[in-house]
């Protein structure tokens, strides 16, 4: 039960049934909850549960470059521990390409990706199993292909006994297992948020309380990003990874985003410039911030919003969510304050950052960030 003396009146408008984000009444399923994580939701799929094993197995991948065609790449060298579990890039390089240059997107943190419906910016495919193996095939990626790679991952005698011991066998399937059962281990979910939802009134200082009520109130951060876990996964269902039309500007200019994001996927115009609803767990080491980059920091992201998102900006957005055309929302420098202080403190858990192996049983560099 909500301690109900305590949480602010504007979350408990949305725990009692009032969904802010919809202004529709709720009807709660049996068992779920909007203070705590709905870990039965997000269950383990059946042939990839959770052991030490299969996580350490996929951590050695995570960090080996014996998944590229070059043997420099790895998973962390755009998902890093230091960075957030990305690369603190607005765009991650191409490591793979001869020619160099970027990629056209941000790498997002990997932290609760276990908590949504949909991978990548554009959600082009639904699992972390089958997100796992395509960076890979990405000749600007990783640049090799999934057999190449299984060849080099099988020729190592430690990788052998790792997926006999774990899976049985190396395959295709039990590669892309072993590195999203790694992936599924990456979580934050000991926030003091989590502390002051449960009733612990003392997690979160008197800013941050403040800017929790400003994240269910005026700010609207909850239209999109909902409790409990923060992300564009809606309770008390719990059923799908919504995507936004907000407005993004290009990097360093005043101008809509050129990129298309999950229209690219689904060629329906409904989606230009749709983006997956992040989860904003750890928010403060992931900068910078949106699909490219575009603002750098926090303070810059809340100004964004303060001011309408894309339907404040100076350019068009014809199809902006319907979310954010109530206009800008006239904080004022004091409520901004507060609303980063809760970002920043009150979403914070590093508790199952993981550590980066002292070796990898390629022999090969451990994956870091490019220099």
């Amino acid at each position: 039960m909500l301690n109900t003396t305590r949480l602010p009146f504007a979350f408990l408008s949305l725990a009692g049934g009032l969904l802010l984000g919809c202004g529709n009444p709720a009807n709660p399923v049996q068992g779920l909850s909007l203070v705590s994580i709905p870990e039965q939701v997000f269950a383990d799929p059946p042939d990839n549960i959770t052991t030490p094993e299969r996580v350490e197995l996929g951590r050695l991948l995570f960090f080996d470059p014996v998944l590229s065609e070059n043997g420099k790449i790895a998973c962390a060298s755009c998902h890093h521990p230091t960075k957030g579990m990305s690369d603190g890039l607005p765009a991650s390089p191409a490591l793979a390409d001869p020619k160099g240059g970027f990629l056209t997107r941000s790498s997002p943190s990997i932290y609760d990706t276990r908590y949504q419906f949909a991978q990548f910016w554009d959600g082009r495919v639904l699992t972390m199993e089958q997100q796992a193996l395509k960076p890979i095939e990405n000749p600007r990626e990783m640049g090799s292909t999934v057999q190449k790679a299984l060849s080099r991952v099988s020729a190592i005698a430690e990788y052998r006994d790792r997926f006999s011991a774990a899976y049985g066998e190396l395959t295709e399937s039990s590669l892309a297992r072993a590195i999203a059962v790694f992936g599924r281990s990456v979580t934050a979910n000991s926030a003091p948020v989590d502390r002051y939802l449960a009733g612990d009134t003392s997690a979160l200082s008197k800013d941050a309380a403040a800017g929790f009520d400003l994240y269910f109130g005026k700010a609207r951060c909850s239209f999109c990003h909902y409790v409990p876990l923060f992300n564009g996964v809606e309770g008390p269902e719990f059923e799908e990874t919504r995507f936004r039309i907000t407005g993004v500007p290009e990097r360093g200019i005043v101008e809509l985003t050129k990129d298309l994001g999950r229209e690219e996927f689904t060629h329906d115009p409904r989606h230009r410039h749709s983006f997956k609803t992040p989860t904003l767990r750890n928010v403060a080491h992931t900068a910078p911030y949106m699909h490219n980059g575009a603002f750098d920091t926090l303070e810059q992201v809340i100004d964004f919003y303060d001011q309408g998102a894309g339907a404040g900006q100076p350019y068009i957005v014809d199809n902006v969510d319907a979310r954010l055309r109530g206009g800008p929302l006239k904080l004022t420098a004091l409520e901004k304050q507060q609303l980063l202080v809760f970002l920043r403190d009150g979403l914070t858990d590093l508790s199952r950052r993981p550590d980066v192996p002292a070796r990898v049983p390629s022999g090969l560099p451990v994956g870091s960030l490019p220099k």
